[in-house]
């Protein structure tokens, strides 16, 4: 993905992006074909890698009208903009500098895809260079597509990005991969669009007060949600607690958890390397008598979160 302000490519006019949720991309692009349901995909986010997911649903748009700008010279795509200098465009394909006025502007007929892949995004957890990514890619090029990656060095690359040991075979259950997989992409949208609205809505039942560290500031308050969005692509009164950021990241990363008997927290042996979160463990949820959250969703988080500390 390129951001406007990044982008130098001009034969278009970019793509509608939403890099934790979904990849757009048409036919005229390299290996759109090779996108299946069921793939790992790594994400990268103009010079950085933005993060790694499933995909889960591909949605298609056949005979979609797309906008071509070509040199006005050589009549190729292979032109870009320049910053500093005018004409502001220049084709690589023959050299020729032209105006925006001068764009020979065409219309094609091709197929419009998007790939789902919001239920199982992680976010990169530390910055990692998109060189590094170009060093475990199959195929190179001049420009952002779609490329395969070499399986045999991925999973330690998802390691690398997720700052945490990855092993798809016990965090995600064949019964989630068929709940996810093919699904639930509206819903995922609405809670994207509805994350604001659920976080006031748990400070009002909560208080600025993290449920594993007392009260804080409102600055570094979030709402977490417990449950899967893949089988609850909604936002639950009673399915989030009020975390504090850092806290949060480890309670979606899966490697910390409140365990639904005895409603204390536990964490992934990893963390014991860390004085700030050591004394985390086994300590109580702070949180006012009548204000637990859904025990069956505390319950779910943490069968997920067990299978994650068993590599971590």
């Amino acid at each position: 993905m390129k951001s406007d302000e990044e982008r130098s490519w001009a034969a278009n006019r970019g793509y509608d992006d939403a890099a934790g949720i979904y990849y757009s991309y048409d036919s005229n692009v390299p290996n759109s074909k090779q996108v299946a349901v069921g793939d790992v995909v790594v994400v990268r986010a103009d010079d950085w890698v933005a993060g790694w997911g499933i995909i889960e649903y591909v949605e298609e748009t056949p005979n979609s009208r797309k906008e071509i700008r070509r040199c006005p010279s050589c009549r190729k795509t292979n032109h870009r903009h320049r910053i500093r200098a005018l004409p502001s465009n220049i084709c690589d394909s023959c050299g020729h500098v032209f105006s925006d006025k001068e764009v020979v502007t065409t219309f094609e007929s091709v197929t419009n895809f998007r790939a789902y892949y919001a239920n199982t995004w992680t976010e990169a957890a530390r910055p990692v260079d998109f060189r590094d990514l170009a060093k475990i890619q199959l195929s190179q090029g001049t420009f952002n597509a779609i490329r395969p990656l070499d399986v045999s060095v991925l999973p330690d690359f998802l390691e690398r990005i997720s700052g945490r040991d990855v092993n798809l075979d016990s965090e995600i259950s064949t019964e989630e991969i068929d709940s996810i997989l093919g699904g639930h992409t509206e819903g995922i949208i609405r809670r994207r669009r509805g994350q604001r609205a659920f976080r006031f809505e748990m400070l009002m039942r909560f208080g600025e007060r993290c449920a594993f560290s007392g009260v804080q500031p409102p600055q570094v308050l979030e709402a977490a949600h417990l449950y899967s969005f893949a089988k609850r692509p909604e936002h639950r009164r009673d399915g989030g607690l009020i975390l504090r950021r850092d806290y949060h990241a480890l309670f979606d990363a899966k490697l910390v958890a409140v365990n639904p008997e005895t409603l204390k927290i536990e964490i992934a042996p990893r963390l014991f390397d860390y004085p700030t979160y050591r004394n985390l463990d086994g300590s109580a949820l702070q949180i006012e008598p009548g204000q637990w959250p859904s025990l069956d969703l505390l319950a779910d988080h943490y069968g997920q979160a067990t299978r994650v500390f068993v590599s971590n």
